[in-house]
């Protein structure tokens, strides 16, 4: 098949795609300022906008249930540590009290951040069960069209708390795809007003910020160079877990002591923006083997077997140009 007719293969998905998909097409519009190419993605946006729309993974269910990723997290890393999960349940109200006497979280499993933090024992019931019964009501991701969110039942958990948010808890979170780490970070009094982030390498290098439109080298902040041993230990977890998937966030704690399992995302930042660093942004792409991707991977009949094919050949042809 020559260039111009998998141009035309583009054509028509790009026209099937936008008809099927209007309100995620403009709502991308209105975002970035352009159409997008969703038939034969280019930039990170349009291609997490393929995956919202083309690639529907089975595993990104698994990864977007909270409870269920646990069990991901067990089966391929049976050593490491996940945060202990001490109550499941459907009403805050069943929560027995002894459990909201010390350090924990009440999260729901089906959305990003329904978190609820129970602090030295301190938690205002009433609050927390009309907070918990809007999680329950919530189909997340609609907005955004994350459909692995949709097919999540939800419910609700108690889950312990590892270390303290407000002081050393340290975030790492490692960008991975088909065993490969592509980008890391670690975050320190995560989602708190004196939050911080480092962006790291996988060897554990300070690069440049995605929001340093310059690409100025970053300097790392002390935490997180002292932890860059746990840090290159949590790359190389990632690097197992990402097997057989093509792109995903794999999410780890650190408390100083022990390095805890944490959470998968499928859709940082539930994938609406690009990285405005263009350093940062290039590193993705390449790291990202859309190749590898659960649509790409499977055998298709008819109409799809013939887009899959053409975007096949478009990759390969990128790849080639790429390596000269």
């Amino acid at each position: 098949m020559t260039k111009t007719t998998d141009r035309l293969i583009f054509a028509a998905a790009n026209a099937v795609l936008y008809a099927t998909n209007m309100n995620m097409v403009r709502r991308y519009r209105r975002t970035l300022h352009r159409l997008p190419n969703v038939a034969a993605p280019q930039l990170y946006s349009e291609r997490m906008l393929w995956r919202k729309l083309v690639d529907h993974n089975p595993l990104f269910v698994v990864f977007s249930d909270k409870l269920a990723m646990k069990e991901f997290f067990r089966h391929r890393l049976p050593d490491l540590p996940l945060p202990r999960t001490l109550w499941i349940g459907d009403d805050a109200g069943d929560i027995p009290d002894e459990l909201l006497r010390g350090d924990v979280y009440v999260k729901a499993n089906h959305g990003s951040s329904f978190n609820y933090r129970v602090c030295g024992g301190v938690c205002d019931r009433a609050a927390l069960r009309e907070e918990t019964r809007r999680w329950l009501r919530t189909t997340y991701g609609v907005k955004g069209g994350e459909w692995a969110y949709f097919k999540v039942k939800p419910r609700l958990f108690v889950e312990e708390a590892v270390g303290d948010v407000d002081g050393s808890l340290l975030d790492f979170k490692v960008r991975a795809g088909n065993g490969v780490a592509i980008l890391g970070l670690v975050m320190g009094h995560a989602k708190t007003p004196a939050e911080w982030m480092v962006f790291l390498d996988p060897e554990g290098r300070p690069v440049p910020r995605t929001t340093d439109p310059e690409g100025a080298p970053v300097e790392s902040t002390p935490e997180a160079q002292a932890a860059v041993g746990p840090y290159l230990r949590a790359v190389e977890l990632a690097r197992r877990l990402s097997v057989g998937v093509d792109f995903a966030r794999f999410d780890f704690l650190w408390n100083g002591r022990e390095l805890f399992g944490n959470e998968i995302t499928v859709y940082p930042a539930a994938g609406t923006l690009d990285p405005t660093n263009s350093l940062t942004c290039g590193v993705l792409l390449r790291g990202w083997d859309l190749a590898q991707s659960h649509f790409l991977k499977s055998k298709h009949t008819g109409i799809k077997r013939i887009y899959a094919n053409a975007l096949n050949r478009h990759l390969n042809r990128c790849e080639q140009t790429s390596n000269q």
